[in-house]
């Protein structure tokens, strides 16, 4: 069946017929959909599945919505089936733990709210497909990721993926840009729901099934069982900014700045998570208003381009995320130094959480990213 969406011209330039191409696979449809593509385009493609945990591990219990379960490796062995692909599965067990879970697990403990996909992404996953590409003889490694590559001159640039809803760049920002080159990203032309339709077109079993909105490892959202006993699981105050008590909150590592819902106290308006006070044990909550914030600072930032300059103004036109989703506000005045960042934006944001990624844009290109350490209200 000939592939039922447009395939971009950027994508037949990289890929010509006969291509080697390593892509990583998961099972799910988006995955499925990029391996009719690069197929599609004529390419040689092999298929890896990685292998994230012991899957004999009583205390990490996988459903079948994870992105990396044992239903998922079967799906994913299937689909390389049926289109002709060379199939494994490679153990990253070791490098996983010890680069994203255990990082996860000492930034709770510390009072930060980690994002490991970020980790993930920037410390494993995408150097060992290099790594693999290189080891089975294929020019390019490829994942279903919403992103984009654009390749102009001696260097590769990271941009946004054109579905605004789905663009996961933002979790690609920590990927070193000496290995962008390496890759592709069939489905960052599209949209979500383009490439349902294409798969169900295609008539692949996966179509409907729904995306992983979990982190892989905590697949119920508990993250306590993670945790030794110390400050971040041991109970105590609620308190808002004034430090008067509202109740008991369970233990801090259930807790993120921003977060609205599951703490348990009564009030005329909705309370938000404002800090996670570890050195007294107290959960600071407000109200939303209380969550505006304009100044931040980050730490290991690693610009996605070539000469990122050590300061700008609102005239350079950078845009700075805080999340994924997040839409990102324009950036009033940015200082590097060395690998610390600090941030005025023009406008107020809510929610920034020490511990989660700040990215800069510049339109859809991908600048570079830090970790959230502090966010506040600037000077005037």
């Amino acid at each position: 069946m000939t592939f039922p969406l447009p395939v971009p011209a950027e994508l037949r330039r990289a890929l010509l017929p006969g291509t080697e191409v390593l892509l990583g696979i998961s099972g799910g449809v988006d995955s499925a959909v990029s391996l009719a593509l690069l197929v599609e385009l004529g390419c040689r493609v092999q298929c890896v599945t990685f292998k994230n945990f012991c899957y004999g591990d009583p205390e990490i219990e996988l459903t079948e919505k994870s992105c990396c379960s044992l239903e998922a490796i079967e799906d994913a062995r299937a689909l390389a089936g049926r289109f002709g692909a060379q199939h494994w599965v490679h153990d990253l067990a070791e490098p996983f733990g010890r680069r994203v879970m255990e990082p996860f697990v000492a930034e709770y403990q510390v009072g930060r709210t980690p994002n490991p996909c970020l980790a993930c992404n920037g410390d494993v996953r995408f150097p060992e497909l290099v790594r693999l590409a290189d080891r089975q003889g294929c020019s390019f490694a490829a994942t279903g990721h919403y992103a984009r590559i654009e390749r102009r001159g001696e260097y590769a640039r990271l941009l946004r993926g054109l579905d605004r809803e789905k663009d996961q760049s933002y979790f690609l920002s920590r990927i070193e840009p000496v290995l962008l080159d390496r890759f592709v990203f069939p489905l960052g032309w599209w949209t979500k729901e383009e490439t349902r339709r294409a798969a169900a077109e295609l008539g692949l079993s996966v179509a409907g099934k729904r995306d992983s909105q979990e982190i892989c490892f905590v697949p119920d959202g508990d993250r306590s069982f993670l945790f030794p006993e110390g400050p971040s699981t041991v109970p105590g105050d609620i308190v808002n900014r004034g430090g008067r008590i509202l109740g008991r909150h369970r233990g801090l590592v259930h807790y993120t700045v921003g977060q609205r819902r599951g703490m348990g106290v009564a009030a005329e308006r909705p309370l938000y998570v404002l800090e996670l006070d570890l050195e007294k044990r107290r959960l600071v909550v407000g109200f939303e208003e209380e969550l505006k914030v304009d100044f931040l600072t980050a730490d290991r930032f690693l610009a996605q381009v070539p000469d990122f300059p050590d300061s700008g103004t609102l005239d350079d036109g950078v845009r700075a995320r805080i999340r994924h989703r997040h839409r990102g506000v324009p950036v009033k005045n940015w200082r590097l130094s060395g690998e610390g960042l600090t941030v005025e934006l023009e406008d107020a944001v809510l929610g920034a959480a020490p511990g989660q990624g700040l990215v800069l844009y510049d339109g859809d290109l991908v600048l570079g990213g830090g970790r959230i350490l502090t966010a506040g209200i600037g000077p005037e």
